[in-house]
């Protein structure tokens, strides 16, 4: 009797630790992956939606060459483009590392954190952020060749319909992308790859070659103010729904955003009656503004950014019409003279709930702060008369009718210009 007690006392016991051992791995596997934001979470990309081949299908539209390209290095520069198109018209991490001469290197990995950064986010996102359409063209406009080395420039434009308004076409054009690529035997490989446009420089900014530690902290941080920002966002359009806090100054002659709207053609080209700069974004929305009747203001201190005028590209702090000061060019500068003039000029409110803006308002945005880039508001996007989100034209990235929804960047700030005083 004692022994089959005994027996039965130890099968019962293997049983209960059989059961406690599956509800283990089934938290570990299943439930884990499910908590909220942390640093030390994510993966670059999931290992079951990896791409070690081609895609059946290419979202390439047109190639243009500036220079001669062997067609192995157009091949592997393709491939890379279309995997990324697949990424985020699907709003999946496919990985890209394999298209890299060593998969664990500092360029591979942080190409493939900044795109499944980019892919993440835009999940979070209220709007339905996955394509109904894709398609880039790309022009090689540069090629330096250095034995089995080989640097190629490469301008992307492309042309997404997002799904959430699939009946406007959203464009991007000259994204400038830098591929460092080697021959070997298995043909080309990428060495480097460098791209300016949000979502890279947010890694590219704090990076200081701390590897692969680094570079998921630096995703898992943004991703949590991400969550943060978003939180604030929702309490902005609710605020907005029920028609609170709505923005108003009384100003003596009103913006004509009529006259702006003409300006806001200026997106793959560049106005030939305004001067040009590599970085043209606050250029392209002082133009804007002006447009719209917004006079040039050479009052006040220039040091503290109390005046705004661009009459030429020689910088001039004198109260006088002439030349150019920096509230004309540089982000945050701007935002200063926006904020703080009074008297004759500019009427204007900075940090306004951003579901208020018109075309010709100004949004300025960032990583650490709305500081790095300005775009100017092209239109808004309603669904059965209710606005969802706010579209844009820029400069420097050339966005055209792009939702700001889109956006990497985390901080968004929108600056309401009512008009201007004598």
């Amino acid at each position: 009797m004692k022994k089959g007690r005994i027996r039965k006392s130890f099968l019962v016991t293997v049983i209960a630790l059989s059961i406690v051992l599956v509800i283990s791995l089934f938290y570990l596997l299943f439930l884990k992956s499910d908590q909220g934001v942390n640093s030390d979470k994510y993966d670059i990309y999931d290992p079951t939606l990896s791409i070690t081949d081609p895609l059946g299908t290419s979202y390439l539209n047109e190639i243009t060459y500036d220079v001669e390209v062997e067609e192995g290095i157009k091949d592997v520069i393709v491939e890379y483009f279309d995997v990324y198109y697949n990424a985020i018209k699907e709003l999946t991490i496919n990985d890209l590392t394999y298209l890299f001469d060593d998969p664990q290197s500092e360029d591979a990995l942080m190409n493939q954190y900044a795109v499944s950064l980019l892919v993440e986010t835009r999940k979070m996102k209220a709007n339905d952020l996955s394509l109904s359409k894709a398609a880039y063209d790309l022009e090689f406009s540069e090629v330096v060749k250095d034995g089995e080395i080989t640097k190629v420039t490469v301008l992307e434009d492309n042309y997404l319909n997002f799904e959430f308004m699939k009946d406007i076409e959203s464009r991007v054009y000259n994204v400038k992308n830098e591929f460092t690529l080697r021959k070997s035997d298995d043909g080309y490989k990428i060495l480097e790859y460098n791209k300016v446009q949000d979502f890279y420089v947010m890694f590219t900014d704090l990076y200081n070659g701390g590897g692969e530690e680094e570079l998921k902290k630096i995703k898992g941080d943004y991703l949590a103010l991400f969550e943060k920002k978003l939180s604030e966002d929702r309490q902005d359009y609710e605020a907005f729904l029920k028609g609170e806090d709505k923005p108003y100054k009384e100003c003596d002659h009103l913006y004509d955003r009529k006259a702006a709207a003409a300006q806001l053609v200026w997106v793959d080209d560049r106005d030939p009656d305004w001067m040009v700069f590599d970085s043209n974004c606050q250029n392209f929305a002082s133009q804007v503004l002006y447009a719209g009747g917004i006079p040039m203001d050479h009052y006040g201190d220039a040091d503290k950014h109390l005046q705004w005028k661009g009459y030429g590209y020689d910088y001039n702090a004198s109260q006088t019409p002439k030349g150019l000061v920096y509230t004309w060019t540089f982000v945050p500068y701007f935002y200063t003279y926006a904020k703080d003039n009074t008297g004759y000029g500019l009427c204007a409110d900075v940090d306004v709930n951003l579901y208020y803006g018109e075309v010709g308002d100004v949004i300025q945005v960032g990583p650490q702060g709305p500081t790095r880039h300005t775009l100017v508001v092209s239109g808004t996007y309603e669904k059965e008369g209710q606005l969802v989100d706010i579209l844009v034209n820029s400069n420097t990235v050339d966005l055209e009718n792009y939702p700001i929804s889109a956006y990497a960047y985390p901080y968004v700030s929108l600056i309401k210009i009512y008009g201007w005083n004598e």
